[in-house]
């Protein structure tokens, strides 16, 4: 015989994950896209079926209690593995969103030919992108895939390699003549402390900024000397446009496409994954030539 328990949508739990995450039941509401009093009412409808308050609720602030953080712990695996289920219900017919989070120099990535190939391979499916440098949280976010480079933390998450892509000291070819030490420096976010070891001559940064999509472009334009990943600066170089004045890299950077151990079987990710990868290494290309 069913309980009340037993009686507990979907809906309901979805709602009361997104309202953590997000810290409003306007916002999750919105999200989900229903009315306010719709979700109140479905939040206050999962609290009578489990039995307990799951939620404090001061004017519009919403947080959990200490019930709620415990149904929260045990809520994430069953909503993964539903949405891993959904997955392989869908056999050969994808569909649903994919959300992918991706650092904003990797974003001419999937601005072009992978999204296009994405969409001719799983017409289905729509994929969001979100361009940040920040790291996200997967699960909070609820994001699928996320493209990381440099070193990754410990974590329950599935790392796959893309590539080891090479950091080169890239100069403006307008330039190539000047002594290194009278180049300003364009800089990213630590590139002072990379550079420091074996190039104690160069001038501190002219222009920092956290972008390196932009550090190229002004490199571009003539502004001086600066740190690239291999795939922005060689097709520049190859141009014309940018000279290595060294005959080596600075360091290489690993770059790891991060999901969840759930999402591993899910074909959409696994096809996206092949995609950034391959287009990768061809922006890559003959690199140390």
């Amino acid at each position: 015989m069913l309980d009340d328990f037993d009686d507990i949508r979907l809906r309901e739990l979805l709602l009361f994950e997104r309202v953590l995450a997000l810290g409003s039941l306007t916002a999750a509401a919105e999200e989900l896209g229903v009315p306010k009093p719709t979700a109140s009412r479905w939040l206050a409808g999962l609290e009578s079926r489990v039995g307990s308050p799951l939620m404090h609720r001061l004017g519009r602030q919403l947080t959990a209690t200490e019930q709620g953080l415990a149904f929260k712990q045990q809520l994430e695996p069953v909503l993964l593995g539903l949405r891993s289920l959904r997955a392989a219900g869908r056999g050969d017919r994808p569909g649903g969103t994919l959300r992918v989070s991706v650092p904003v120099p990797f974003g001419r990535l999937l601005g072009g030919v992978v999204i296009a190939r994405f969409q001719a391979l799983m017409p289905g499916v729509r994929l969001e992108v979100l361009l940040q440098n920040q790291r996200v949280d997967l699960l909070k976010n609820r994001v699928d895939l996320a493209i990381r480079g440099g070193r990754l933390p410990d974590s329950a998450l599935v790392a796959r390699l893309l590539a080891e892509v090479p950091l080169w000291l890239y100069r403006s070819a307008t330039l190539a003549k000047d002594e290194a030490a009278q180049v300003p420096l364009i800089a990213a976010p630590g590139d002072e402390m990379l550079l420091s070891a074996a190039h104690s001559e160069l001038l501190p940064a002219a222009v920092v900024v956290d972008d390196r999509s932009a550090v190229r472009d002004a490199l571009r334009a003539g502004a001086g000397q600066g740190v690239l990943p291999a795939f922005l600066g060689e097709p520049f170089r190859r141009a014309g446009h940018l000279i290595r004045p060294e005959s080596a890299p600075l360091s290489r950077m690993r770059v790891h496409a991060v999901f969840l151990a759930e999402q591993r079987k899910d074909p959409r990710l696994r096809a996206l994954v092949e995609l950034i990868q391959r287009e990768l290494n061809e922006l890559l290309g003959d690199q140390e030539s």
